[in-house]
């Protein structure tokens, strides 16, 4: 790798990014060639790895005086990815960026998640509520990408920066995911990623088996590390024609993880599989008739369904987290050479869209559940526990079981179900048979009590919400953050009768104490935070176990 790749790929970015990047803050020749080579990088690199149309990716560039080493943010909201970018032209295409560009780099990171937009220039600022959004979603995970055309290693002390920023921003969970784009990588995305080739690739099946009638098709078992290569070389590539493309690590994707990392053997048995469409499959002669093993070539490969399978399976593979020789799959590939026009979109429909079940439509099978409904139908309440698409707003009339989960978990009297809800909501549906769901949802569950706990919860983050439109930085983080802990220690302090007494007159406690209370709290769970943990990340900090129970210790003594 040298100055001739680099100037394959500035030929690149000349045809995609020309007249498409601003750079009116360059003050000669000079600087309007670095701007632009710089900016157009970064683009490009978020283009590649996120799958995102320049002019999304052109429109996300903060690049400038006072970035503090961001060069580009994005949050892309149906991936549930923030991505935050550095880049840098290196011109010999033999070096990397220096430490102190990368050190600058991971600070200015650590005050975008501290929402300390004051440190930054006025690109940055207006992405603020973008970044807000982002982090406000218990889904949403940060892609910090260090993109530069030089070489394929980073120095010890450039790693040991970002690893050190990785160690900060994923304590208690993981949070943040390191991608680095160096020149090796941006050259071998011309050929794939922008160059719109198809990929005609070999794979072999075990235990495969084929259909002739009315379609050919061919189905067997796949390698998850063959799997895994084939997205680290063809990435969103492999995904063109999915309908959702690789999401980031949801609740849904964790699970994949957690099986491939603990139960290998097992992942067969528990994963749906694969949905492939080729323009044509030919059978390798290797292994005649053989149905234990075969070789087949694909021409024009793309999976329509199975989209987290394979990006998590990538994911693992590209940060060397599981070895995935055990990690079997089962594929079916779908051959469109002689069938009618909009078959292969057909399949694409129907394979996403029928007999998709997500973790949290089990809740639907407890039969407390329609006893609720039940209850809360009497109060004149509509109680939404199945999955719709119908999306009605939450109001006095209308209740979803998200929210009264979230809620009966804040009231619990241990901390540890308030920060499950902070940190992954899922887990608390994760098994209606057993804790923390029964403890939660079970027979002595009243209709006032919930009624009386979702009043509670949406006056609080109601409060939380004017404070945190009023704040900057790191106060604005807690308002944004504190919103769990702080209901978990509402409902610790008042009176149980307040939520479960019929008689108790809870309109007035409502309105006459409720938001004194709650201010009370807000701000001296702030000023606990700030005399034990002023050097935590805030984002983090509400999601950590060890240290919610340290500032509910702080706050009874």
């Amino acid at each position: 790798m040298g100055i001739l790749h680099v100037n394959h790929i500035q030929k690149k970015l000349r045809e995609t990014y020309t007249g498409k990047i601003d750079i009116s803050d360059a003050r000669n020749d000079n600087e309007r060639e670095n701007f632009f080579l710089t900016r157009a990088f970064a683009a490009y690199s978020l283009q590649c790895l996120g799958n995102i149309e320049p002019i999304n990716a052109t429109e996300s560039i903060v690049d400038g005086f006072n970035d503090n080493g961001i060069d580009l943010i994005l949050f892309d909201k149906k991936k549930k990815i923030l991505w935050i970018i550095q880049s840098k032209w290196i011109k010999n295409g033999t070096s990397q960026p220096d430490n102190g560009e990368v050190l600058k780099f991971c600070e200015g990171i650590k005050d975008i998640i501290e929402l300390k937009f004051e440190n930054f220039n006025e690109k940055v600022k207006l992405k603020e509520n973008e970044v807000i959004e982002a982090l406000e979603d218990p889904y949403v995970k940060i892609k910090i990408v260090l993109a530069y055309t030089g070489n394929d290693f980073l120095s010890i002390h450039n790693k040991r920066a970002l690893d050190d920023l990785l160690e900060a921003l994923n304590d208690p969970s993981e949070l943040a995911y390191l991608e680095i784009f160096n020149l090796g990588i941006a050259h071998k995305s011309l050929i794939g990623i922008l160059g719109g080739q198809p990929i005609n690739t070999d794979l072999i099946l075990t235990n495969w088996g084929k259909t002739e009638e009315p379609y050919q098709s061919f189905y067997g078992i796949i390698s998850g590390g063959d799997l895994a290569n084939l997205w680290s070389e063809n990435r969103f590539k492999l995904l063109s024609e999915n309908i959702r493309d690789f999401i980031g690590f949801t609740e849904v994707n964790e699970e994949i993880f957690n099986t491939i990392q603990t139960e290998p053997k097992n992942f067969f048995y528990y994963n749906n599989g694969l949905t492939a469409l080729c323009r044509k499959i030919t059978k390798k002669p290797v292994g005649g008739g053989d149905r234990n093993t075969g070789i087949f070539y694909i021409e024009d490969f793309k999976i329509v369904n199975g989209a987290q399978t394979v990006g998590t399976l990538g994911n693992v593979l590209e940060n060397n987290k599981h070895n995935l020789d055990d990690v079997k799959v089962f594929i079916k590939i779908i051959s469109l050479e002689n069938c009618p026009d909009g078959f292969g979109v057909s399949v694409t429909r129907c394979t996403n869209t029928q007999n998709k079940i997500e973790r949290r439509d089990f809740v639907s099978l407890d039969p407390e559940n329609e006893r609720i409904k039940t209850e809360l139908s009497l109060e004149g309440i509509n109680y939404h526990y199945i999955r719709s698409d119908e999306q009605i707003t939450p109001d006095d009339k209308n209740f979803y079981v998200d929210e009264i989960i979230t809620a009966l978990a804040c009231e619990y009297s241990e901390v540890d179900y308030t920060v499950i809800a902070k940190r992954e909501i899922g887990k608390l549906w994760e098994n209606i048979e057993k804790k923390p769901y029964i403890d939660l949802i079970n027979s002595k569950l009243s209709a006032i009590k919930i009624i009386r706990c979702i009043a509670i919860f949406r006056e609080i983050n109601k409060i939380l919400k004017e404070k945190e439109l009023r704040s900057t930085g790191r106060l604005k983080s807690h308002y944004i953050h504190s919103n769990r802990f702080v209901l978990h220690m509402v409902f610790q302090i008042i009176n149980k009768e307040i939520i479960n007494d019929p008689l108790y007159d809870f309109n007035s406690f409502k309105t006459k104490f409720l938001p004194n209370i709650a201010v009370e709290i807000i701000e001296k769970t702030h000023n606990i935070v700030e005399e034990i943990y002023q050097s935590s990340l805030i984002h983090q900090l509400y999601r950590n176990l060890k240290k919610c129970k340290e500032i509910k210790k702080k706050f009874v003594q």
